[in-house]
C-alpha cells in the first residue's frame, strides 16, 4: 500500500457530501468557472479567442455566441435602479472595512493578551482577506455608477485612477 492510496482511503471516510459540496462550491469561485448559457442551460459561456467582447457556448450541441452588451441586457436585474445597487455595494464595502479594523483591534489585544506573534500573525491575514472583499465591493459600485459592466478588458486602472481622484477631492476640502 503506497502513501497515495493510503491517504486516499482515509480521506474517502472522512470526507462526506457536505464537504464535496463546500469543494464545488469553492471551484466555482476560486477557479473561474464560467455562466451558464442562458439559451441551452447546459454549457459555460468562455471567451471567444477570435473576438475579446464576445462569449461562446461550450456545449457543442448549442454553440451560441453573445457580445458583452446582450450579456449585460440578459443578467441585468429587472426594474433595479443601478445607483441603488452601487449605494448597497458601497454600503457593504464599508462594513467590510470596519469589520477588518475591528477584528485588527481585538486580534492585536488578544495577541498581546496571549503573548502570540503568530495570532497577530493569522488576524493580519484575515483582515487582508475582508479588506480585498471590501474592494471588490468598492470595484462593483463603481462599475454599476459607471456604466463598466460587461467589458472585454477590466477596467482596473480607470478604477484606481477614480479612487485616488475620490481621495484627493476628500482630503482638499
Amino acid at each position: 500500500m503506497g502513501i497515495v492510496s493510503f491517504v486516499r482511503a482515509r480521506l474517502a471516510r472522512r470526507v462526506g457530501p457536505e464537504h464535496r459540496s463546500f469543494a464545488a462550491m469553492g471551484g466555482t469561485v476560486l477557479g473561474g468557472m464560467h455562466v451558464l448559457c442562458p439559451t441551452c442551460r447546459r454549457g459555460r459561456l468562455m471567451s471567444d479567442p477570435e473576438a475579446l467582447d464576445r462569449r461562446r457556448c461550450d456545449d457543442p450541441n448549442c454553440g451560441a455566441t453573445f457580445s458583452l452588451a446582450e450579456l449585460g441586457r440578459t443578467y441585468a436585474l429587472d426594474g433595479t435602479d443601478p445607483r441603488t445597487l452601487a449605494a448597497y455595494e458601497r454600503q457593504q464595502a464599508l462594513t467590510l472595512f470596519v469589520a477588518a479594523e475591528i477584528i485588527g483591534v481585538l486580534a492585536a489585544a488578544w495577541a498581546i493578551y496571549a503573548r502570540s506573534w503568530l495570532t497577530l500573525f493569522g488576524a493580519a491575514l484575515l483582515c487582508l482577506v475582508v479588506c480585498a472583499t471590501a474592494m471588490v465591493s468598492r470595484y462593483r459600485a463603481w462599475q454599476l455608477d459607471h456604466g463598466r459592466l460587461f467589458e472585454a478588458r477590466a477596467p482596473l486602472w480607470a478604477f484606481a485612477v477614480s479612487e485616488v481622484q475620490g481621495l484627493v477631492r476628500r482630503s482638499g476640502r
